[in-house]
């Protein structure tokens, strides 16, 4: 696989004839003459720029980042889509292509939300240049609209053939080597959030898989230059889409795939600017997630690991630590952005950027108590953290309430950035407050979709759960309210499974979910039974209706 094209053409200009009738001693200075409207790129090398919209072509047959235009007021009408609701969708490939474009990377003027990552002027120039880009930007356009109400669900098969159409030719270009490894990454990424979209999460995490696969072997063969900061962002919105679609507390990626980040902490420079602090907290969560899945398996190995494992204990101190951290510079941004926030010269865009940090807060702060109970196979060590469990709920009740100050778009964004619903869900599974895990409960019931990730189908599950727990639960004095300590560990559900959501004969929403518990409790097995065997343990099957 190549990487982009790199034919550089020199740029000239034109020579006077006492120039080219004498030779001359001294070199003479090539002065190009520059676009005062040119693109970022073109002006930042001092060369001359063809102003071709939405992307430049000079920079595009040269393999490099076109910057794009953003110093006009407004944005190229070559980045406006004419989204007709209604239209076949099979005759509007173009059209699904900018509405991709639209959610996915540009905001209500058409300008790129992030020029310089994954989604901004990468995702625009490669969906104009490469083939399997471009299919796979129809097929999420496709999809998109779809799922949006169903006045304009035409025929969801429509998205699905879009859909193999992109398969197809991303395989024909991997095998022929048509495309370069960033265009295949990029298109494989895209087809990953086709089916979160979709709600198929194991698919989605199919396709990620495919796109660190392409990405490590690219790093391992050593590609040219040409595209390494492209790779490089990549790598970045890969890390982001694993939190998205893996396990909340295990991380599904393989050690030996090419996608850690070489940088080491988030200093303190890191938090004084919210997209930084952003992607530092990212990367703090995923290597979190990291340790958690290899501490997990220790999980039934001892009633604690702590007393056998030093350098797991290590880990663990290091990975609260660092989650602490990053926290406490979170909650100082938070505070001035805060403070901005009240001022009358706030804009809509500081709402959503500090509704994210809230959410980030409540994804930090619900690592850490996976972290801090990593090591405990029994379910009532999470009763030592409710003031955990209460950070979390007031964060995302700040950050819900931020959002629904902002102004409706007509598209909404979509992004691979974890926010409050997998950490309510947190509180209503793992909390048993049962005052807490019930108002956890009634937010998640009112929040849509993030990602794979429903609200309602996890209040619904959330409220099942709780419900499974606390019928055979008796108060410790009579008349006095339930409490969490009145939850018996024999009582609590371990785990659970959820298939995608499907329709029942009546035309409701139902998913499938597996609960589990132990077979024996392990208050009552634990020495006797092995529960790292899936004998031992119970599972069952309910419906819940949404």
């Amino acid at each position: 696989m190549e990487a982009l094209p790199n034919n550089h053409q020199p740029s000239t200009s034109p020579r006077s004839g006492s120039e080219s009738s004498a030779p001359t001693s001294k070199r003479s200075r090539v002065v190009v003459s520059q676009s005062k409207r040119g693109c970022v790129t073109c002006k930042t090398r001092r060369v001359k720029c063809d102003e071709q919209k939405p992307l430049c072509r000079r920079c595009v047959q040269a393999g490099r980042l076109c910057g794009g235009y953003n110093h006009e007021s407004k944005s190229s009408a070559a980045l406006q889509p004419a989204l007709k609701i209604g239209v076949t969708a099979d005759s509007h490939t173009e059209r699904l292509s900018y509405l991709a474009a639209h959610v996915l990377s540009l905001d209500n003027n058409g300008r790129p939300l992030q020029e310089d990552g994954v989604w901004g002027c990468i995702f625009l120039q490669l969906s104009n240049q490469v083939e399997c880009v471009k299919a796979a930007a129809a097929a999420f356009g496709a999809a998109y609209e779809s799922s949006l109400n169903n006045a304009i669900v035409k025929s969801p098969c429509s998205a699905w053939r879009y859909y193999g159409s992109a398969l197809a030719r991303l395989q024909s270009d991997f095998n022929n080597e048509t495309a370069g490894p960033e265009s295949l990454a990029l298109a494989s990424m895209i087809l990953a959030c086709v089916e979160i979209l979709s709600q198929h999460e194991q698919n989605a995490f199919t396709h990620f898989l495919g796109a660190v696969q392409i990405l490590t072997k690219t790093y391992q063969r050593r590609q040219g230059a040409p595209s390494a900061d492209i790779l490089s962002k990549i790598k970045d919105e890969l890390v982001k889409i694993n939190l998205s679609i893996g396990s909340y507390a295990l991380s599904q990626t393989p050690a030996v795939m090419h996608l850690e980040s070489q940088e080491a902490t988030a200093g303190d420079d890191a938090f004084r600017e919210p997209e930084l602090a952003i992607n530092a907290a990212m990367l703090c969560l995923h290597r979190s997630y990291q340790f958690i899945e290899s501490a997990a398996r220790l999980r039934y190995t001892y009633p604690s690991w702590k007393e056998h494992d030093p350098i797991m204990c290590k880990g663990q101190s290091d990975a609260v630590t660092q989650c602490r951290s990053v926290l406490d510079g979170l909650t100082a941004l938070a505070t001035r952005l805060q403070a901005q926030h009240s001022s009358a010269t706030s804009t809509l865009r500081d709402s959503e950027t500090l509704a994210e940090i809230y959410a980030m807060r409540t994804q930090l702060t619900s690592t850490i108590i996976f972290l801090l109970c990593v090591h405990d196979p029994f379910q009532t060590g999470y009763d030592e953290h409710q003031d955990q469990f209460r950070s979390i709920v007031s964060d995302a009740a700040a950050s819900a309430r931020l959002r629904r100050r902002t102004k409706p778009s007509a598209f909404k964004r979509f992004s691979t950035r974890p926010g409050i619903v997998g950490p309510l869900f947190i509180v209503s599974m793992k909390c048993r407050d049962p005052p807490l895990r019930a108002l956890a409960t009634t937010m998640l019931n009112e929040q849509g979709r993030e990602g794979p990730t429903d609200g309602q189908i996890m209040a619904a599950i959330g409220a099942r759960l709780a419900a499974l727990e606390t019928s055979a639960s008796v108060p410790s004095s009579p008349g006095a309210p339930l409490a969490a300590c009145d939850v018996l560990e024999g009582q609590r559900v371990h785990g659970y499974g959820v298939s995608p959501p499907r329709l029942n004969g009546e035309g409701r929403r139902v998913v499938d979910v597996v609960f589990s518990r132990p077979n024996v409790p392990l208050v009552q097995g634990w020495g006797h039974v092995d529960y790292s065997c899936l004998d031992n343990w119970i599972f069952w099957s309910e419906p819940i209706d949404i």
